[in-house]
């Protein structure tokens, strides 16, 4: 009888550590299934905040009326989302306590780039692209399967771990680029992770904080901030960074004539439209320009855009999770077409 009670207790035991470690390993499982369904939930929030930022950067770019595009403008400069009451999950709460959620974006001129449809590999080894990236481009976009020197076609692309075919035929969207031998990430993205053209602590850093970078003092603009295959081909004059002025077939002195002229500070007392191009009178009251100058001018630039760039970030403070947008926007009047929609940076 004693052998039977303990015979019994000891399948008691056995099967209460059983139970006992199905409930952990239920409890365990609920509470990861809790900790996704909380994580989807803040996920979702982020794309309707990143949805909302891309709102609230079309209409600013639908607000602008004048004749010309100047980075001076609200399109390019904006106070912090959080400044305005636009979501309440973007401000302080009713005790004063931080917000939640971070949200804001950055719009980039599309026109301000060099467009790799109408460049010579001349302009684009001036922007600091290697001669395999320039081989490697056009053997993309040409319709031979003739690989140049340094270059790849179909052949070099069928034999990859994962095949593709050589597209031979325009860039159709930038992306494009990270399909052609020669090209990365880290180059295509750049250090510039806002995408605002200024460098900042955590763009010069090294590898201290988002994103990776050389920390040697300059900001390493990616081909994403300095190429496009949208437009006619002709450059903003009034939003071209430097390096894409310098692809022009004009002297530095234009190019800092240029410069020079459009610089408008947030905080000045003067009026934009006296430091923006708004026709070639602009053009020909530069000093130190050469007939040569004035002509590549007249010919390869001009002073308000149609496209344009919209990068968001959208960051839930507590837990650290974000969402990365960028769409491409085509602007005409009153009204704006949405070309790509791209999540991630």
């Amino acid at each position: 009888m004693k052998k039977e009670r303990g015979s019994v207790l000891i399948l008691v035991l056995f099967v209460m550590t059983v139970l006992g470690i199905v409930a952990v390993s239920f409890a365990y499982r609920a509470g990861l299934e809790s900790r996704a369904r909380r994580k989807d939930a803040v996920m979702v929030q982020l794309r309707m905040h990143a949805a909302s930022a891309v709102a609230i950067a079309l209409g600013s770019l639908l607000e602008d009326k004048n004749d010309f595009d100047h980075r001076g403008e609200p399109w390019h400069t904006h106070e912090q989302l959080s400044s305005d009451d636009w979501l309440p999950e973007w401000g302080k709460d009713r005790h004063g306590r931080g917000p939640d959620f971070a949200t804001d974006y950055h719009v980039i001129d599309e026109e301000s780039k060099l467009n790799v449809l109408f460049a010579s590999s001349e302009s684009l080894a001036k922007l600091g692209m290697n001669s395999a990236q320039v081989a490697g481009l056009f053997d993309w976009m040409d319709a031979d399967d003739i690989p140049r020197v340094e270059g790849a076609e179909e052949g070099y692309y069928s034999v990859l771990e994962s095949p593709y075919r050589c597209k031979n035929g325009p860039l159709e969207l930038l992306d494009e680029l990270l399909f052609i031998r020669g090209f990365d990430t880290a180059d295509f993205l750049g250090e510039d992770a806002n995408h605002n053209r200024i460098l900042e602590l955590s763009e010069d850093d090294g590898s201290l904080t988002y994103p990776p970078d050389d920390s040697n003092g300059e900001l390493r603009l990616g081909w994403v901030d300095l190429l496009t295959c949208v437009g006619d081909g002709r450059i903003n004059l009034n939003t071209a960074p430097r390096a894409v002025l310098r692809t022009l077939p004009i002297s530095s002195e234009a190019v800092e004539q240029i410069v020079g002229f459009r610089s408008y500070g947030e905080g000045s007392s003067e009026k934009l439209e006296n430091h923006a191009f708004r026709s070639r009178k602009d053009i020909d009251q530069l000093q130190g320009l050469t007939d040569a100058d004035r002509l590549a001018l007249r010919l390869r630039t001009k002073f308000s855009s149609t496209h344009f760039r919209v990068f968001v970030r959208s960051i839930h403070l507590p837990t650290g999770l974000s969402y990365h947008l960028q769409v491409l926007l085509r602007t005409g009047p009153g009204e704006a077409q949405v070309m790509h929609w791209r999540i991630g940076s």
